[in-house]
């Protein structure tokens, strides 16, 4: 009999973050034995990951996949959901990130007693990653948060899947906050094709984009207490300007041709907007970051230019460096110059009689 839940944990070279999470989520899974599977997929990794999870059998049953080469990240998450995974829903869980005890039988409770959704979102803390770095740690020492990816932390439902949009901090991009059901899931993940990360907003934000395709206008269920526990070691720093300037405005406007009330996304696009004024100062400074070659801060100004914020950020990225010759003589930034610092005071302006 197929399990009701799988919990999908794919992970690449980090042995030491992964075995926090078997040791929080592994006696979970055993407690619910036949209604839960826990699947790991390693991407070949080199380190001790296969002894790892060897060590966490001890504590639990789990299926251990290993690739025979590294296939790619976005690659490893599709092969869990669409492939490995036998449960009727998915929970895809970061290599990086915890449970708090319940967690597990949480979710199981609101899949069984609400037949009915296809989606839940489960809240999560956020903390340092310096307070667990180079040993294994337990849930029991993140018993307090000063930060949740939701500020709502009653359990409810919600009439339409894209209002958690709204709430969620990172605008449901995070996959370990999504638990859905696969059947849904897979109309629209075999439509995807193979791309290079974070060339595309389908190759970024992936579980995000699925989403978009699938659940817009469902219902859909928040569990309100933070389950997970994310102390995460970014792995995509190097692609972080790319994401910043272009990669999840691409998905704010995919979310809004999929029928998402623009208003829902607002406040995610103004607070990038904002965000962007340092990595549009690498740009003037010319330092391009991957995924960036060709892209232009006169059609990222254009794009966005009903935004005093993106105004805001253009002229404090460039005032903060010194240009390069050849641009300060432009007549383009001599003609942007005027506008933008007056469009940045008038931003700062509306900041402070709101």
């Amino acid at each position: 009999m197929a399990p009701l839940l799988s919990i999908c944990v794919p992970t690449y070279n980090r042995a030491e973050l992964l075995r926090s999470l078997l040791l929080s989520l592994v006696p979970q899974v055993r407690e619910l034995a036949g209604e839960v599977e826990l699947v790991v997929s390693d991407n070949c990794s080199t380190d001790e990951t296969r002894q790892t999870v060897e060590w966490a059998r001890g504590f639990g049953p789990l299926r251990y996949h290993r690739n025979g080469e590294n296939i790619g990240a976005i690659p490893n998450i599709l092969l869990l959901a669409d492939e490995l995974a036998a449960g009727e829903f998915c929970w895809l869980l970061g290599d990086d990130e915890m449970l708090r005890p319940g967690a597990v039988a949480k979710v199981v409770e609101i899949l069984k007693s609400r037949p009915e959704l296809d989606y839940v979102y489960v809240n999560y803390s956020v903390d340092a990653f310096e307070r667990r770095e180079g040993r294994t740690v337990t849930p029991d020492e993140f018993a307090e948060w000063t930060q949740t990816g939701s500020a709502r932390l009653e359990e409810r439902g919600v009439a339409r899947w894209e209002e958690l949009l709204a709430d969620d901090v990172n605008c449901l991009t995070a996959m370990y906050c999504s638990v859905f059901r696969r059947s849904v899931w897979l109309k629209a993940s075999r439509e995807l094709r193979p791309q290079e990360l974070y060339s595309s907003v389908e190759w970024t934000y992936t579980p995000t984009v699925i989403f978009a395709r699938t659940m817009v206008g469902r219902p859909a269920w928040a569990t309100g207490f933070p389950w997970i526990i994310v102390c995460s070691k970014e792995s995509w720093s190097d692609y972080i300007p790319a994401v910043m300037l272009l990669r999840f405005h691409e998905l704010l406007d995919l979310l809004e041709r999929s029928g998402v009330d623009k208003r829902l996304l607002e406040h995610h696009r103004r607070r990038m907007l904002t965000d962007a004024e340092p990595f549009l100062a690498e740009v003037f400074r010319g330092r391009r970051g991957p995924r960036l070659e060709r892209f232009s801060a006169a059609k990222f100004l254009a794009r966005h230019c009903r935004y005093p914020e993106s105004w805001g950020a253009f002229y404090s990225a460039l005032v903060s460096v010194p240009l390069r010759e050849e641009l300060s003589a432009s007549p383009f930034y001599a003609a942007l110059a005027a506008p933008a610092k007056a469009a940045y005071r008038c931003a700062r302006w509306r900041a402070l009689l709101r």
